[in-house]
């Protein structure tokens, strides 16, 4: 029984080890050989996005250099596998899909073999070797790669009785967008107008502002809670029938079961911040427009329209800030759980989160 729990804890240890290295890594690699022109022994940026699914690994990887005054990308596809027991990962890259570089530069693929450490409780690295992937034509040359990306720290919450912990109040289901007839609706706070094509609409209600107690960690990072804003839905003559986000391509990253009546979502950007901005969407409303992410939220509280299979909020690219494509990281509070999302966005896809209700027994009977 004893050996049982032990295999059990263990597989639960490398499951939630390989969620890690999903997301996005950023840092650099150096070329240590000097037949390589184009890098000639610099510190290259290099960025990896990577999704794991168990030892399989898919992405792509993004690497800046200069020559003069000008600087250069490539964007590649590529794929590798995952070893969960040594925290080893192997990339390949395969295929170019964008590129701006000198006339004379001679891309090579590469293939990062990268080990796992954790830096501190504040910092994850991936750290290696790279070599030319195989049957590329002449000498590639050859270096080492380092790759880091921040934590964030669950900030635990307790339940205090002398603070009012009012939370908004169920609002009627955001406008579907699938409805040719009837003009998508934006979102502005402090403001309530009624739909004149419906019964009238109750907007969000801001909770009262008190600060809830949050228990800080010894090396805080992220932790404060900030109070809810109100948004409120406001019909406005001049909105195009066919917002921009329509016209991408939509990719659902994760699809996430909520219990609660209410949920707060908190935006950050995710790892180096670097100008990304954004537009959010939910339900094809539009909750924030042309938002700077950063290291301090920007936060929704919302509710799930029950007669819909899944709610879905989308970030749509405003830019790709310095470093492509356009990241942030997503912390959805449902009740006590907490989920971590990295949402991944650029000029032809958006990046969306679904939302499910998740029925309780009593619901099911």
């Amino acid at each position: 029984m004893k050996l049982f729990y032990t295999l059990l804890l263990f597989s639960l240890q490398i499951s939630v080890f390989s969620q890690r290295f999903d997301g996005q890594w950023k840092g650099g690699f150096t070329d240590n050989s000097t037949s390589f022109v184009g890098f000639g022994g610099e510190n290259i940026d290099y960025v990896l996005e990577l999704e794991c699914r168990g030892s399989k690994v898919h992405g792509y990887s993004y690497t800046y250099f200069k020559e003069g005054p000008k600087r250069y990308y490539t964007i590649c596809k590529l794929t590798g596998t995952l070893n969960k027991a040594t925290r080893e990962i192997s990339v390949t890259e395969f295929e170019v899909t964008k590129k701006n570089t000198p006339p004379d530069f001679r891309n090579c693929f590469q293939t990062h073999k990268l080990r796992y450490s954790q830096d501190s409780d504040a910092l994850e690295i991936l750290e290696g070797t790279w070599i030319p992937a195989p049957n590329q034509q002449g000498n590639c040359g050859f270096g080492k790669t380092t790759l880091a990306r921040r934590l964030i720290k669950k900030a635990p919450l307790r339940n205090n009785p002398k603070t009012n912990t009012t939370i908004a109040k169920k609002t009627t289901p955001f406008r579907d967008m699938n409805q040719a007839s009837k003009p998508p609706v934006a979102i502005k706070q402090k403001s309530i107008v009624k739909d004149q094509n419906k019964k009238p609409v109750t907007s969000f209600k801001p909770p009262v502002t008190k600060k809830e107690d949050v228990v800080k960690n010894d090396k805080p990072f992220k932790t404060d809670i900030p109070l809810i804003k109100p948004f409120s839905i406001k019909e406005e003559a001049g909105i195009p029938s066919k917002l921009p986000f329509e016209k991408r391509s939509k990719a659902v990253l994760k699809t996430i079961e909520i219990e609660q009546e209410t949920f707060t979502v908190q935006v950050y950007d995710n790892g180096e911040i670097d100008g990304d901005s954004v537009s959010v969407f939910y339900n094809g409303s539009l909750l924030a427009s042309h938002e700077r992410l950063s290291d301090k939220p920007i936060t929704f509280n919302l509710s799930l329209n029950k007669s819909n299979n899944s709610n879905e909020l989308t970030m749509y690219a405003e830019n790709l800030g310095e470093i492509p494509p356009n990241t942030a990281l997503m912390i959805v509070t449902d009740g006590d759980k907490r989920y971590e999302v990295r949402i991944t966005s650029d000029t032809q896809k958006n990046g969306t989160i679904a939302f499910t209700h998740k029925k309780s027994l009593a619901d099911k009977n």
